[in-house]
């Protein structure tokens, strides 16, 4: 076995790291002419509200010393916003240059906490010592050069992600498995726009963002083709998961896999409606992975078996020793539990 010195110190060789203390003017300049990018994935989770968004450039505008942002490095040169998206974002949007995202640029100040004055105002009614005292305000930019250990990237990501609106664990995942073999986060994203699954799902604004929808076709995949049990955490499954299907690494043809899953949408949206999966009115986790598990492994195709799988899902519905297994997410007995029981409940309708 490896000595713990030894294996720590493989670990720290695989992350290295820079600093630089720069101005919100030069930062916007590498943004503006590309050398550093904001992905698209991460302007549409820029979600400071107002106040906390006010909050921020009236801290730089009275010269309150600025929490560090990281930025990730790759090959070219060019830096990603790992940490810090919503204070940089907050600058970027108040000087107008999250064009990308017009319905977040732009912003117009609230009353400050100690500036009070700054209701109403834009960029533009600053006076020009204003925006230069904004511009030169000075912040730590800590650089990360990572090597393509994409588990070391992700728990970057994770650890780093502890401000006031942290990414979710799918944001997260989307950031980190972009341009890889297989392009799963185009998929989960394709489907996460269809109108029928929408309304089976009936996410709240907060959860949209979040990328709960595509983090459930993830779930569906993820547990569609788990064969034996997981040790981890959910999270960590549906990560190692997608890292596996994006590099290539399992089989996965796409296009049968998103027909299915489009295919188990519409017949639960035809059948039952929204209200399958809020017995109690929230959403319940349990009941679309325990159908995720049973419907695919039971049945080859929805169609043809029709009756026998709303027959199943009805009998599993209000079956007492599956309800009675717990409620926690978070458990995987309890996870694998339900799962179990659900396909003895399936096979009993095949």
């Amino acid at each position: 076995m490896a000595d713990l010195d030894e294996i720590i110190s493989a670990k720290r060789n695989s992350l290295k790291t820079d600093r630089l203390d720069m101005s919100f003017g030069e930062l916007m300049s590498l943004f503006e002419d590309g050398d550093l990018f904001i992905t698209p994935e991460y302007q549409r989770v820029f979600r400071w509200s107002n106040f906390q968004q006010t909050r921020f450039i009236e801290s730089v505008l009275l010269g309150i010393p600025i929490p560090p942002i990281f930025v990730a490095e790759d090959d070219e040169g060019k830096w990603e916003v790992v940490d810090g998206l919503q204070r940089i974002s907050t600058i970027f949007s108040f000087f107008g240059v999250l064009e990308n995202v017009p319905e977040k640029n732009n912003s117009v100040l609230s009353e400050g906490e100690m500036i009070k004055e700054l209701e109403g105002k834009t960029i533009k009614d600053l006076s020009l010592k204003l925006k230069t005292t904004i511009k030169r305000s000075v912040c730590r930019v800590e650089i990360v050069r990572w090597d393509s250990k994409e588990d070391v990237r992700y728990e970057l990501f994770n650890r780093l992600n502890t401000g006031s609106s942290p990414l979710s664990e799918q944001e997260i995942r989307n950031c980190i498995f972009r341009s890889y073999t297989v392009d799963l986060n185009q998929v989960l994203r394709d489907v996460a726009l269809i109108p029928e699954y929408i309304e089976l799902i009936s996410p709240s604004e907060k959860r949209k963002e979040e990328m709960f929808l595509e983090e459930l076709v993830l779930r569906f995949f993820a547990f569609k083709h788990l064969a034996g049990s997981f040790k981890t955490t959910v999270a960590q499954f549906l990560t190692e998961f997608m890292r596996d299907v994006s590099k290539g690494e399992k089989d996965f043809d796409i296009e049968k896999e998103k027909s299915e899953f489009i295919s188990f949408v519409s017949f639960l949206q035809k059948k039952f409606g929204k209200e399958i999966f809020r017995p109690k009115g929230n959403f319940a986790n349990h009941i679309f992975d325990s159908l995720a598990f049973a419907v695919p492994k039971t049945f080859e195709s929805i169609s043809g078996n029709e009756e026998k799988i709303e027959s199943a899902i009805r009998a599993l519905l209000v079956d007492e020793k599956y309800n009675s297994i717990g409620t926690s997410t978070f458990s995987n007995m309890r996870i694998r539990a339900r799962m179990d029981r659900a396909m003895e409940i399936f096979t009993e309708h095949a």
